[in-house]
């Protein structure tokens, strides 16, 4: 007789054979017999049906069924809950939360990543934080709640200072966005300091030659045009562009935008 550590065994691997094997669109068929075979073999509060719920969204995700993974996740997630498993919930959470945010549904996404933030604070772990306080804040400043925004971007520049060292990728990403968002409040002394902070943060960890130097040098340049500072906004729009060209072909997006805030602000010298 098999044990039930074997079942699961044989269950994954056969969705990983249909999965290689299989085209794209049957994969969500895939999904769905491995989640019903679960459902068979296993009880109906087996731990291991709420990880079959679990792995079955992330191929529905992976395979473009979105509504289908939303399903699976927010039922995983219900059980996570009923059993008050923080760390299992904390990533079922986050992981639907995402999927929502990008589906465009803005407030179960909120309301998500608020959640996920409580179960890892919950299971002691905040190795997500940083990345739930800046997709949040990032939410809040696309739907327009900038004061919102800045305050978790406030947050995540706080909590990666403590949880890294200073000279570290991520304070360099937290003061990045932070400095964005301060920009688009026109609070410019505070967006200089925190777009300094991660380009000096940046050129410690990577030279002055890096696709990240140049993200900061071109929102200086931003920052630096939107503020009336056209000397340095030039200056600042020439440095990343140059900085750019070492990594990223004229058509990357990136350049593409840094070269129209250039020319745009050329013209208006004329």
């Amino acid at each position: 007789m098999q044990t039930t550590a074997n079942l699961w065994d044989v269950l994954c691997r056969d969705l990983e054979e249909q999965r290689t094997l299989s085209p794209r669109e049957q994969h969500r068929a895939a999904a769905d017999q491995f989640r019903e075979a679960a459902a068979h073999v296993f009880r109906s509060n087996s731990p291991r049906l709420t990880d079959a719920l679990e792995i079955s969204g992330d191929v529905c995700q992976a395979s473009g069924f979105l509504d289908d993974a939303v399903r699976d996740f927010e039922e995983s997630l219900a059980r996570h809950r009923e059993r008050n498993e923080s760390n299992g919930a904390a990533r079922v959470a986050t992981k639907l939360a995402l999927l929502l945010d990008h589906q465009g549904k803005e407030q179960l996404a909120r309301d998500l990543y608020s959640e996920a933030l409580t179960f890892f604070e919950d299971a002691h772990d905040r190795s997500q934080h940083c990345m739930l306080l800046s997709n949040l804040a990032a939410l809040e400043k696309r739907t327009g709640h900038l004061d919102k925004a800045l305050g978790y971007y406030a947050e995540a520049v706080e909590l990666s200072a403590r949880l890294y060292n200073e000279v570290h990728p991520e304070v360099a990403l937290a003061c990045n966005n932070i400095g964005v968002a301060q920009t688009e409040a026109r609070d410019w002394v505070a967006a200089e300091n925190a777009h300094m902070r991660a380009l000096g943060i940046r050129e410690k960890l990577f030279g002055a030659m890096h696709p990240d130097v140049a993200q900061s040098l071109a929102n200086l340049a931003v920052l630096y045009h939107s503020s009336g500072n056209v000397d340095k906004a030039d200056s600042f729009y020439r440095a990343a562009l140059k900085t750019y060209a070492a990594f990223v072909p004229e058509s990357d997006p990136h350049v593409v935008n840094v070269r129209s805030n250039y020319e745009t602000l050329q013209a208006s010298r004329k």
